[in-house]
């Protein structure tokens, strides 16, 4: 019975770490950011872009590698910078259209960081046809429906999803 007890601990305790183990902290920061930015997009809320712009830089720059595997640790190291000059860009206008001009590239460069990292909750790749002055432009979402931060209410649900990560 103790036997018992001590192999099922075992048992849990290996899993909990394994499953601890590929917990993303610092993409889950990153992301939690960039939705609020793409939020504040949506709707139209140039100031608070920029706040979460800020929050984004901050996240970024905080990041801890450790914590993330391999492909998005390599991804990381390529893209970090073109992320981080986005938001800085975001945070430094209070133009709405400088700052949908800005998640265009920013929108991207996540993409790909999401793309290789393991997410506990599904992340929806978005696609508008008429953003970035008609050559398409992405975006990502933890919602299925679509919410255009390059138009906001103007043409709230222009685009499709396109990928679910």
């Amino acid at each position: 019975m103790i036997f018992n007890k001590i192999f099922f601990s075992a048992i849990f305790l290996c899993i909990f770490t394994v499953g601890y183990s590929q917990n993303n902290t610092s993409i889950k920061s990153v992301v939690n950011a960039y939705i609020g930015l793409k939020d504040a997009l949506v709707a139209t809320n140039n100031e608070q872009a920029v706040l979460n712009a800020t929050a984004l830089m901050k996240a970024l720059l905080a990041g801890n590698t450790a914590d993330l595997n391999t492909a998005t640790n390599n991804t990381w190291g390529k893209i970090s910078n073109d992320l981080i000059n986005a938001a800085k860009f975001i945070q430094a206008s209070n133009d709405i259209s400088i700052q949908r001009d800005q998640f265009v590239t920013l929108s991207s460069n996540m993409y790909l960081l999401v793309k290789d990292a393991k997410n506990e909750v599904p992340v929806y790749h978005q696609f508008c046809p008429m953003a970035n002055k008609g050559k398409g432009a992405n975006w990502l979402s933890l919602e299925n429906k679509v919410k255009n931060p390059y138009y906001g209410s103007r043409m709230l649900s222009c685009g499709k999803v396109v990928e679910t990560l």
